[in-house]
């Protein structure tokens, strides 16, 4: 049933969301966001309406309003509830009592709230009223929440005030459906929107995660308009609903009211309450209503009627698009990597808002023991690894971009400069370019980042060869004309990867592997694979051991090496920093195997292998697949010892996914070209960059301009994106910001993250009887399942994994027969071990 359900977000430890926390006179720490499980899912009920009353300014008549909604409330035969979570100058002050004064509902008090008024701590469990008016926490002391926190003690952190409202919210549900009863509730904040909570954190930043619909009560006095339109844009930049703006001053408010609409949404309403605001008596300590007040409240009535009307038809109207989404999606929607015939119209996850690392996905409950609900579920794919933020930081993240796009807009680029553009650049060539990079080339996203990338090492391969004669591919790729063979010139440049790799779905990124269901003959018919791909060895962790695979074909190679320098190959190491360390033995019968198949592939054809591209360390699309980073040293060594550039394919690796500010990093590679997106702009939107060296930027370099790189987008280097990108960077290396950062040491001599999954679970599942092999990297926790039949992207063992973690909160995505966990640079270990515990009781 309904309590059974929505009850369980009222045993939510106090972590369950990321809680704010500041120390006076230092900069906001981001405090530890602990998971919820199955156990204690979050569920906000969508049974009735539900409102968070905000006001503009203080003494603008929030309260006010909210008696008047309460009282009309009661006019309708609907249950009222009124949670106030946090009162100041109580118990003299009470809004929750002049609520149920006006209303008639029952006061009652939170524990907290309970401790300074023993004469209304009786909870309104059992009275006669189902109607209830809640103060949560509560000080004596009439100042801001924050310092009376301070100064009284009791602190609340944000996580505790979302478990007591969220209780609040879901009782009032399991009371609405055991009796029968339409319902709505209204929780009222304590001043503004930018106003300080308990825990020093804005209001606004404090009430996000449950992201309630808001009425705003404006400001009709001088200076209001000011006033009413900054709290209503502050609340829009967080992503709160607004339908209705309330001016309490009767016709006086038209100026302000004609002022305060043209300056909001259309949807948004801006009304006016028909009286002005009742002068009220000094004292507050009320056990009645004086006169004033209920005189108001009388005259007002219609206009309270009318209100509560709108607001009903505004949740119906919600409860209609959020019905409806998911067979409009169904009906329009070409997704992506989707087949849509497995798609089940009810299968269909609609997403309503996010915030942080979780979002919260509407459940419709058609079912009969399970209501309509919001469900927040923990983005365990970090929307396909984009995802590097907290709920704390985003708000920064949405500042910086506003704060662009009211500057900037968009501005071409090409010649030209602006600010954000400037910074990244800067920051990208300190950090992860920081010793080899001179130039960032902007682009939209990670595949269009490769194809420039592929642009640039093709024309230093040519510019550093000016003998050769370069042709396109000939209609008959095995013959060469008379001129070509003269010069020794071929007609295709090639270049050389990994199997099993990927690079995006842009053509040339496509030409740039082998073969693979991404772009096969079915996807691609134009596909050709111009390059030599070698199977690499492969690390992963199974039998509490990490262990290197090498391929059977390459296995020869190494055997030879290790009789010739009279010793064992080691290929089992009980740490991963052990597979990382210098093996130089392994990485010669490597580099011997690679220069072998390099001759093959050239020999006595009309190809010359014209750079190197690579994802390193691990490949993601290909199933999460670590490849030994000796093999990857042994790559490049031997590509830049006979000038050939190397690209590296950061797109996803890159920017601590892997727990180092780049796998290059990892590797002790400096590449020639790097590309970089996904966490670049902390999840946001769309940016990437190609790094290159200036050898490879002095390629292009000619009197003519058709020598110059022709290439660019539309959007290239957008002012929103790169200022976001810039916060995003800043954030992840703030260790007021990210919990997460481990300083060089003699084992790791440079910024790193700590080890997020817990060791102890981690070699609990790499002897699970279904676990093949994990990879357990920075960021990123992959299983690999064993298989009966179809392995690789055609499996489905891990679908049905998938699924049982979305039962319990977890969002995640299958990849063939893996399933992986990824959180963002800055997640708590504490959450990391949460989703590994959910794991291993799936499986």
């Amino acid at each position: 049933m309904l309590k059974h359900l929505l009850r369980k977000s009222s045993q939510i430890s106090p972590g369950v969301v990321r809680q704010f926390a500041q120390v006076p006179g230092l900069a906001r720490d981001c405090s530890v966001q602990k998971f919820t499980t199955s156990s204690s899912l979050i569920c906000l009920p969508l049974t009735m309406p539900v409102y968070m009353m905000w006001g503009a300014n203080t003494d603008v008549g929030k309260t006010l309003v909210s008696a008047g909604l309460a009282a009309a409330t009661k006019r309708s035969n609907r249950l009222l509830t009124f949670i106030k979570p946090v009162q100041t100058g109580f118990p003299e002050d009470s809004d929750a009592r002049l609520v149920a004064l006006s209303s008639g509902a029952t006061p009652s008090l939170g524990a907290h709230a309970a401790r300074l008024d023993n004469l209304h701590s009786t909870d309104a469990s059992g009275a006669g009223s189902f109607d209830t008016a809640r103060t949560l926490f509560a000080w004596t002391d009439p100042v801001s929440p924050n310092v009376a926190a301070q100064t009284e003690g009791h602190a609340v952190t944000d996580a505790q005030l979302h478990t007591a409202v969220l209780a609040g919210l879901n009782d009032a549900a399991d009371l609405c459906h055991q009796h029968n009863l339409p319902g709505i509730t209204f929780v009222e904040t304590a001043g503004g929107p930018a106003s300080p909570a308990p825990s020093g954190s804005l209001q606004c930043d404090c009430w996000r995660p449950l992201r309630l619909p808001a009425i705003l009560v404006g400001d009709a006095r001088l200076g209001g308009i000011s006033t009413s339109v900054t709290a209503y844009e502050t609340l829009r930049a967080r992503g709160y609903d607004v339908p209705v703006i309330v001016l309490a001053a009767g016709s006086h408010a038209r100026p302000n009211r004609d002022a305060i609409q043209a300056n909001v949404r259309a949807e948004t309403d801006v009304v006016v309450l028909p009286h002005p605001l009742p002068a009220l008596p000094a004292t507050k300590n009320r056990t009645a209503l004086d006169g004033a007040l209920q005189e108001w409240l009388q005259n007002c009535a219609p206009a309270f009627d009318a209100l509560l009307a709108q607001l009903v038809r505004r949740h119906q109207q919600r409860m209609i698009l959020l019905g409806e989404a998911q067979a409009a999606a169904k009906k329009n929607f070409w997704w992506p990597f989707t087949q849509h015939s497995t798609v089940l119209q009810d299968s269909v996850t609609a997403i309503d808002s996010r915030c942080g690392e979780s979002f919260a996905v509407y459940q419709s409950g058609n079912k009969s023991d399970t209501p309509a609900h919001l469900q927040m579920q923990y983005d365990a794919c970090a929307s396909w690894w984009t995802q590097g933020v907290s709920a704390e930081l985003q708000p920064r993240l949405v500042s910086s971009m506003a704060y662009a796009a009211g500057r900037y807009g968009h501005v071409i680029f090409p010649e030209n400069t602006h600010q954000p553009a400037l910074d990244l650049a800067q920051k990208l060539l300190d950090g992860v370019g920081q010793g080899w990079a001179g130039k960032v080339f902007f682009s939209d996203n990670g595949s269009t980042a490769i194809e420039v990338a592929i642009k640039m090492a093709m024309r230093k391969y040519k510019h550093d060869r000016p003998g050769i004669i370069f042709a396109r591919s000939p209609s008959d790729p095995g013959t060469l004309t008379q001129a070509q063979t003269a010069c020794d010139s071929h007609p295709e440049l090639h270049v050389i990867g990994l199997t099993n790799g990927y690079h995006g779905d842009t053509l040339g990124a496509m030409d740039a592997v082998a073969e693979t269901p991404y772009n096969n003959d079915d996807q691609t018919p134009w596909f050709q694979s111009r390059g030599l791909f070698l199977q690499p060895p492969t690390v992963g962790l199974a039998q509490g051991q990490w262990q290197v695979s090498i391929p059977s074909e390459m296995w020869d190679f190494v055997k030879r090496h290790a009789r010739s320098q009279m010793h064992d190959v080691q290929l089992t190491f009980p740490r991963r920093e052990g597979v990382f360390g210098q093996r130089q033995d392994v990485q010669d019968a490597y580099a011997a195997y690679i220069a072998s198949h390099w001759q093959q592939h050239e020999s006595g054809r009309p190809v010359r292998i014209a750079a190197c591209i690579m994802e390193p360390v691990l490949q993601g699309a290909g199933g999460m697949v670590m490849i030994d980073p000796a093999f990857q040293r042994a790559m490049a060594q031997h590509c830049q010892q006979h000038n050939i550039p190397v690209i590296l394919d950061e797109i996803f690796s890159g920017i601590w996914r892997l727990g180092h500010l780049s796998a290059a990093e990892m590797l002790g590679i400096k590449p020639d070209i790097a590309c970089y997106a996904k966490l670049l702009t902390g999840g946001m939107l769309p940016l990437s960059a190609t790094l290159a060296t200036n050898s490879i930027f002095e390629a292009f370099q000619h009197d003519s301009k058709l020598k110059a790189l022709l290439h660019g987008h539309s959007y290239t280097a957008h002012a929103i994106g790169c200022s976001a990108a810039v916060t995003a960077l800043d954030l992840y290396t703030d260790p007021t910001c990210n919990p997460n950062l481990r300083e060089p040491d003699q084992q790791t001599p440079s910024l790193s993250l700590v080890s997020l999954w817990d060791d102890k679970l981690v070699d609990q599942l790499s002897r699970h009887a279904r676990v093949q092999k994990l990879t357990v990297l920075g960021t990123v926790f992959a299983a690999e399942l064993k298989t009966e039949g179809v392995s690789g992207y055609g499996a489905t063992e891990a679908i049905q994994v998938a699924k049982d973690l979305r039962l319990r909160g977890i969002y995640a995505r299958p990849l063939g027969n893996v399933v992986y966990l990824m959180v963002t640079p800055t997640t708590a270990q504490e959450t990391c071990k949460k989703l590994l515990q959910e794991l291993h009781s799936v499986l």
